[in-house]
């Protein structure tokens, strides 16, 4: 590699060297060249001012001024001459005419008497002391100056040492002719017509020196100048012999004579660098081979190493997985197996509460009863961890009613909502099926444990009193139900674009956020890996509590993982209610997802699906309220499409209006007669002037109609508030509102339907039913027949208890076989 970049660095040095080289032959030759013509040009001028005349028709004054003001002309040259060609015969004369007598040149020894004479009679002011030499007497002008007349060409001298400078310098020899020759001239004839030569004097090293002083890398290379006409022994024209560098480049010159050869030879001043690009890359390389020699041997060795590791984690993952196994069985087991004594334990609390205990006694049994519960539930939900994280758990599918499954989960938390005045709500759109098939349970569980996690209870209970601990302590929680068609298009509940158009008025995080991530919703709302008998349903539980810390929202369904260690010491829970949530949405095909602004408040949002049900099987009919209209007033949009919601389930139908004028106005008109007016109470709180003339009015235009008032109250606090409204023959009912219990509500106050419609057993009749029964208690388990045992004693039955048979089937049908007469065997109550 450093062979290929220094020799890659010797051929780019040699690149410039010959770059450089070219341009001074060319700029030397072109010099030459120019020069050249000029002189040739001069002797045509001459031999014009010769022909057909017996002298010259230029004197020496006219010759050197021409010559001076042309020298641009000829920058190589140092000076042009003009001999002209005299005879023997005539030399006498032509020494008169002159004036001088003919020198000859002291280098070459001649002969006293010579056939002809070339005497200068022209000169260049720079070279006038050539005038009356006779070039013919010098060897290099003699020969130079036949070779001219001969050939019809300017020819050149071998270099030589000039008279008067002693340098270094060649001739340039021109011959004139008297008579224009034709090109197929003969040597002969050129010999006869010759008249003269001119002659141009080249001092080469001055010339070449200020040519390439010109040049910006003067100092760079140095130049040499050679004829090479012998090529055994080339004669130096310029430059020094001295080398420092061995890289040479040659370039052939052409100076228009044809038997003289010139040739330019250049070199560096200086010895070649070290190539550092090929010592850095080799070195580079180098290093980068050693490295990745290393990294080789360090990933093999690590590899090995990864590999060991590798089967110690396969091994240490088996026994991790029978581990996790273990456990899941484990927890599965023992929550069964501590459910058994803890409903025991509940169970004898429930029928100590019925013995005769004081205030103290009762306290502390009620404390003991809530601390059982909560334990129940905590177990219920480590199993249901369990049999999620071993794949155990599965869904049913069976048919139930979404509307009645949302009342229960209301009833759960009213008293939670009324007593600490947080407004609760459920609305369900009516593009929802009324019968849907699914796991109902499961469903409810995921409700429960989202409003779970807004509404907290303590287990402690003091004096009758049950303390609750509330994440949403003012405000609402409103749960919504919708096909996930609908959330792509603009429904009338989807409208709470401020805080002014909300459930409570405060403001909530944009529930779109809480769905934004769902991959399953398409651009046209539609999951499209469902079946065309199969829907799903989108449900947000929307609450104005504290929200969730943007810190602990990242691993909020993380199992046993709380948002705060100050939460986890006030709210009782395990927190890993919305982890089984997830999974649960997740088996139900679909997707959770939440927002949550701090000091705002937060939305659940999961997607479920289910398969359409037959309707018919669970519409329930109040054929009391049929062809019944009532008039809401509410001011809050939002709020009075939930009441009208609850109120239309009833088969009533519905009318809203924004407050008591508008409400006046509309009964007054008399195009519709209203059974009943329902009025929410911060409607009626706002003014009580208005509210006691409302009455008044109302009572003139219809006395029925007054008693049929209602009072829609969130939370009624004080007795005197309530005795007030009652005085008033108000009839208040209570939020949240649920079919069966609006449905009570109404019917009990205007006298309508079957009062008992709520199918509730009494003490009393329970007991007439009992009485005197013999009842067959059959359990492995000691205390839950006595619980039993305590449970139906109440009611005045006798029991027989048996704690063996149930553990075998076969003995237990030989009981009933001795026991029961032939007819009741298959007959077993449970």
């Amino acid at each position: 590699m450093f062979s290929f970049y220094n020799h890659h660095a010797i051929e780019k040095r040699k690149v410039t060297l010959a770059s450089m080289c070219v341009e001074r032959a060319r700029m030397l030759q072109d010099q030459f060249n120019a020069s050249m013509t000029h002189v040739q040009a001069i002797s045509i001028l001459i031999s014009t001012f010769h022909h057909g005349k017996n002298a010259l028709a230029i004197d020496q004054r006219t010759f050197a001024k021409y010559t001076e003001k042309t020298a641009f002309e000829r920058p190589l040259m140092s000076g042009v001459a003009y001999a002209i060609r005299v005879l023997h015969l005539e030399r006498e004369k032509f020494e008169r005419q002159q004036g001088w007598s003919i020198r000859k040149m002291n280098t070459v020894q001649q002969n006293p008497v010579q056939e002809e004479y070339a005497p200068v009679i022209l000169a260049q002011d720079t070279v006038a002391h050539m005038v009356s030499l006779d070039l013919l007497s010098g060897k290099e002008d003699c020969d130079n100056a036949l070779r001219a007349r001969e050939s019809g060409k300017g020819v050149l001298t071998t270099p030589f040492r000039l008279l008067k400078t002693n340098r270094l310098g060649v001739i340039l020899t021109f011959a004139v002719y008297k008579r224009d020759l034709p090109s197929d001239a003969t040597p002969k004839d050129r010999v006869e017509a010759t008249d003269g030569y001119l002659e141009g004097i080249f001092d080469i090293e001055s010339l070449a020196e200020n040519l390439f002083q010109q040049f910006a890398g003067k100092k760079t290379i140095l130049v040499n100048l050679y004829d090479t006409t012998n090529r055994s022994q080339p004669i130096s024209m310029y430059g020094s012999e001295v080398y420092v560098d061995k890289l040479e480049h040659v370039i052939a010159l052409n100076f228009g004579d044809p038997l003289r050869n010139h040739e330019m030879r250049c070199r560096f001043k200086h010895k070649a660098p070290l190539s550092w690009l090929a010592i850095t890359t080799t070195g580079s390389t180098l290093v980068i081979t050693l490295l990745l020699g290393y990294i080789v041997f360090a990933t093999m060795n690590h590899m090995a190493k990864v590999q060991e590791e590798y089967n110690r984690m396969v091994e240490l993952k088996k026994k991790a997985e029978a581990a996790d196994v273990a456990k899941s069985q484990f927890l599965s087991t023992v929550s069964h197996e501590i459910r058994t004594p803890m409903h025991g334990v509940l169970g004898i609390l429930d029928i100590l509460l019925d013995t005769d205990l004081d205030v103290t006694q009762q306290d502390h049994v009620r404390t003991a009863q809530a601390s059982g519960k909560t334990l129940v539930s905590l177990l219920n939900e480590v199993l249901d961890q369990a049999k999620i994280e071993s794949g155990k758990l599965d869904l049913e599918s069976v048919p139930f009613d979404l509307r009645a499954i949302m009342d229960d989960v209301l009833s759960l938390f009213s008293g939670k909502s009324q007593e600490n005045g947080v407004e609760l709500a459920v609305y369900i759109s009516h593009h929802v099926p009324d019968m849907l098939i699914g796991d109902p349970g499961r469903f409810r569980q995921i409700i429960t444990n989202l409003m779970g996690n807004l509404i907290k209870v303590s287990p402690k209970i003091s004096h009758f009193i049950l303390l609750y601990f509330v994440f949403t302590e003012k405000g609402h929680i409103f749960v919504t139900v919708h096909l996930v068609e609908e959330v792509m298009e603009t429904t009338d509940i989807e409208r709470e674009a401020s805080s002014r158009n909300t459930l409570s008025g405060f403001p909530v995080p944009d529930k779109r956020r809480s769905w934004a991530g769902f991959k399953n919703i398409g651009q046209d709302g539609r999951n499209c890996s469902l079946s065309p008998d199969r829907i799903s349903v989108i449900v947000s539980v929307e609450d104005t509590g504290e929200g969730i810390p943007q810190e602990a929202q990242p691993r909020i369904f993380t199992p046993f993982v709380q948002v705060g260690s100050s939460i986890s010491r006030k709210q009782a829970g395990t927190g890993i209610g919305l982890s089984i949530s997830k999974c649960l949405v997740t088996l139900m095909d679909g997707e959770l997802g939440f927002v949550s602004i701090p000091k705002v408040g937060s939305t659940f949002t999961f997607t479920a699906s289910f398969t359409i049900g037959c309707s018919k099987q669970s519409k329930i009919i109040y054929p009391e309220f049929q062809c019944m209209r009532a008039l809401v007033v509410d001011s809050r949009q939002v709020r009075a499409i939930v009441s009208k919601y609850h109120v239309q389930r009833l088969g009533i139908q519905v009318e809203v209006v924004p407050s008591l004028d508008h409400a006046l106005s509309t009964i007054s008109i008399g195009n519709a007669i209203f059974s009943m007016v329902l009025v929410e109470q911060v409607v009626w709180d706002a003014d009580s002037a208005v509210s006691s003339l409302f009455v008044n009015k109302l009572r003139k235009l219809d006395q029925q109609l007054s008693s049929k008032l209602f009072i829609l109250a969130n939370s009624v606090n004080h007795s005197k508030k309530r005795d007030m409204l009652e005085l008033h023959g108000l009839s208040i009912i209570m939020k949240p509102l649920r079919s069966s219990m609006l449905a009570a509500s109404l019917q009990r106050a205007i006298g309508v339907g079957n009062k008992g419609n709520l199918r509730e057993l009494s003490s009393l009749s329970i007991s007439g039913l009992l009485a005197g029964r013999k009842i067959l208690v059959v359990d492995d388990n000691y205390v839950n027949l006595k619980v039993a045992a305590g449970a139906l004693k109440r009611y005045g039955s006798l029991m027989w208890s048996w704690l063996r048979v149930a553990r075998r089937h076969s003995l237990f049908s030989s009981l009933l076989t001795h026991l029961m007469p032939a007819s009741w065997t298959s007959k077993c109550l449970q």
